[in-house]
């Protein structure tokens, strides 16, 4: 009898020890470091830990398609999750590196409408967006530009004007500046003739231009008045404004470029479930909020929104997504997949001309 109940206590531990042991399960999630992990950690891997057990290992990843590659090819994967650009999701999920999931079982398709949707293997997880910026004390009392016509207008705002050294993004600016509504611009970009017209239009700014290959770049030209304005992304303003107590502001209104930095789940990884549900704690509204509270980019669930004050909105273009030529969909994908390269080389010669 003795042994018999000891038998059952020993099943009983054993049968509560269970849980606790598949708790104890680790997944490893890579992102882009910086800001980028410390949201990440604070947001989504202390939330997923105390709800779950599961323990989150941090890494980071440079979008180098390579290291996704290599740990596929070979089996040997280091990662469970990663987030990736549009352009790098679009491509690690065509080359098998990623799983293909359909997000419409997990979360609501219609949450993420407004920045684009699901990819074919990747979730939405934040949105950046760049846009016209300028200081607020420097046009005190008087008019301010609000349009990206008024950005190319030298006479009406004299001035050195910054912009991004880089084809994407950049020519879609020169295309709302020359009239193109933002919904429009890649179509027009991918039509024939729609190139030329762009680096047209960037001629006639190009001896006031002051190219940034850097966020903290874009930020010091402004903050020191190397420029009077300039293309910007919204996250590294509303850190400036913070960390330098100063009142840059974007205008979404004049037309944005804007984008979703993807999360996906490595293709082959042995804790599937784990991730997934790692992605559904890490698509919610209130971690969504958290993170874009933390690296100042806008979430991509729009139901975030409402946990987040007026103050915190303020540099998001939550108001202003009909406004967006949005980097997702197909068109957008094959224009840059297809002329990306031959795009930058000829972008790097009109720039140094």
């Amino acid at each position: 009898m003795a042994v018999r109940n000891g038998l059952a206590a020993g099943l009983a531990l054993f049968a509560c020890l269970l849980p606790m042991a598949a708790a104890a399960d680790s997944i490893t999630v890579a992102n882009n470091g910086g800001a980028a992990g410390a949201g990440y950690r604070e947001a989504y891997y202390k939330p997923f830990t105390a709800k779950t057990g599961h323990v989150v290992v941090d890494d980071s990843f440079n979008q180098e398609l390579a290291k996704l590659r290599s740990q596929v090819e070979t089996g040997n994967l280091v990662w469970d999750v990663v987030s990736l650009t549009a352009i790098n999701e679009a491509t690690a999920c065509e080359e098998g590196l990623i799983e293909r999931i359909d997000w419409a079982r997990y979360v609501d398709p219609k949450d993420f409408a407004a920045v684009g949707g699901f990819g074919q293997c990747g979730l939405p997880n934040n949105f950046v967006s760049g846009s016209l910026v300028y200081d607020t004390k420097r046009y005190e009392g008087g008019e301010a530009p609000r349009t990206w016509a008024d950005f190319w207008d030298v006479k009406k705002f004299p001035g050195k004007r910054g912009l991004l050294y880089r084809a994407e993004q950049t020519l879609e600016v020169a295309l709302m500046a020359d009239g193109v509504p933002p919904a429009e611009v890649m179509t027009v970009l991918a039509a024939p003739g729609g190139v030329d017209r762009a680096f047209r239009k960037l001629a006639e700014l190009k001896p006031h231009i002051k190219w940034w290959k850097s966020g903290d770049e874009s930020m010091q030209n402004i903050l020191t008045g190397e420029v009077v304005m300039t293309f910007a992304w919204n996250g590294r303003v509303a850190i400036a404004n913070r960390t330098n107590n100063r009142a840059l502001k974007i205008e979404f209104g004049a037309g944005h470029v804007s984008g979703s930095q993807m999360i996906a789940i490595m293709k082959g990884t042995r804790k599937k479930d784990i991730a997934l549900d790692f992605l559904a704690l890490a698509s919610s509204p209130e971690p969504q909020a958290a993170f874009a509270r933390t690296i100042d980019y806008a979430p991509a669930n729009a139901k975030a929104y409402a946990f987040m004050s007026e103050a915190e909105r303020a540099t998001l273009p939550a108001n202003h997504l009909h406004l967006a030529s949005l980097q997702s969909g197909q068109l957008y994908l094959d224009f840059w997949l297809n002329n990306g390269d031959a795009l930058l080389q000829r972008f790097i010669t009109f720039a140094a001309q």
